[in-house]
């Protein structure tokens, strides 16, 4: 290799945009290796050849995309890149969604005047429910209702741990023959089911007012499952 083709780490830094205590971490970890270390004063040394590679590191852990992703993403085509940012963006979606809620349960704290509401000894706080695709099935309660999908339990999460408001539904791949059904409390049956409908539900029986129950419809979800839809 040229020795004009390589750059010290200040200059590679500058050209890049990435700092020089972070491309030494990512010489370490393995992210990004130099093209050449001295190996008597141990300098690094930067091929021209990287600072692609190099930029997007840096773009990508802008925005907060993971090491590992990042890894992933090095040398790949555009389109599996975009949707490496598809699916940090689907993330960063649900992250928000989560932290909204817990604005809101914040907010309920100071209006009552209490640091921590007492929670009731015995409530229902989890249903299972059984999908083909908990990936899909996800995709379909988040785009449906709202809600925030926590990965790591495999779970649509209503409200916030220890809140009068926190509920459970788990996504569970198995038998979708074990079909359920349950209801949700919504603050609008006719804009709900809609929204339902669009998402890829299935009309189980339109939004219908009763003499003896508030406003009612029935959805199924894609795998089957009812919903019963009602003004809270």
């Amino acid at each position: 290799m040229n020795d004009d083709d390589l750059l010290n780490i200040g200059a590679f830094a500058t050209a890049t945009g990435l700092s020089i205590p972070a491309l030494r971490h990512y010489d370490e970890i393995g992210l990004l290796k130099p093209a050449q270390v001295d190996p008597g004063s141990g300098y690094r040394r930067y091929s021209r050849a990287q600072i692609d590679d190099a930029r997007l590191v840096c773009g990508l852990r802008a925005v907060g995309v993971p090491i590992d992703e990042v890894r992933a993403a090095l040398g790949r085509p555009g389109g599996e890149i975009r949707s490496a940012l598809d699916l940090h963006r689907e993330r960063l979606i649900a992250q928000l969604r989560e932290l909204s809620q817990r604005i809101v349960a914040v907010e309920e704290f100071i209006g009552k005047g209490t640091a921590m509401p007492a929670p009731q000894s015995v409530r229902p706080v989890q249903i299972r429910v059984p999908v083909g695709d908990v990936k899909k099935a996800a995709a379909f309660y988040t785009a449906a209702f709202d809600v925030v999908f926590n990965e790591a339990i495999s779970s649509l999460q209503f409200g916030t741990y220890r809140s009068d408001r926190f509920f459970l539904i788990t996504l569970e791949e198995g038998d979708v023959h074990a079909r359920v059904r349950f209801g949700l409390l919504v603050d609008d049956v006719g804009k709900a089911h809609e929204r339902a409908l669009a998402a890829g539900a299935a009309e189980a029986h339109p939004p219908t007012d009763f003499a003896w129950k508030p406003r009612t419809s029935c959805i199924g979800d894609p795998d089957g499952n009812l919903i019963d839809l009602s003004q809270a």
